[in-house]
């Protein structure tokens, strides 16, 4: 049983991110952005307005450690996001629900391990006018998570 559910999530996060893409292993810890196809929210006016998805790594915030990537909406205060991942150095994946953080934007804390990672970020989301949102997946496949660095 364990091993089929960890096979379906595997296929379903290779099947999401790999939508013709090529990972190429960076070196810069920046943020990056869901954009290759960007999150498209159905069925609700008012989607996702002015709200873009980023993925972000240690470099970026002091939150975030070595090898690990805060996944956020940023601008909106929605709810019912979630996000799928895959390392592609390791085959090491996981999916989690994207919750309201501090400051009410939904976010996750992924625990990836350092290397390439591609993620899916989709789900029935809650916009930030409350319409429930059919949310396709948007894909980042270009997240370079960094390791420990070493005096």
């Amino acid at each position: 049983m364990i091993v089929k559910t960890m096979l379906r999530r595997a296929g379903f996060t290779i099947g999401i991110c790999g939508a013709g893409a090529i990972v190429a292993a960076g070196t810069a810890h920046a943020e990056t952005t869901f954009d290759n196809p960007p999150p498209t929210a159905h069925l609700c006016p008012a989607g996702l307005a002015d709200s873009t998805v980023v993925a972000q790594t240690s470099g970026d915030e002091n939150d975030v450690q070595p090898g690990q990537v805060s996944f956020e909406i940023d601008e909106g205060t929605g709810t019912g996001a979630n996000v799928a991942w895959i390392n592609t150095n390791t085959m090491r994946l996981g999916s989690m629900a994207m919750t309201p953080g501090d400051d009410g934007e939904p976010e996750a804390l992924a625990t990836t391990g350092p290397g390439p990672v591609m993620a899916a970020v989709y789900g029935i989301y809650t916009n930030d006018v409350g319409e429930n949102c059919l949310l396709v997946p948007g894909v980042n496949t270009d997240i370079p998570v960094p390791g420990e660095v070493t005096p």
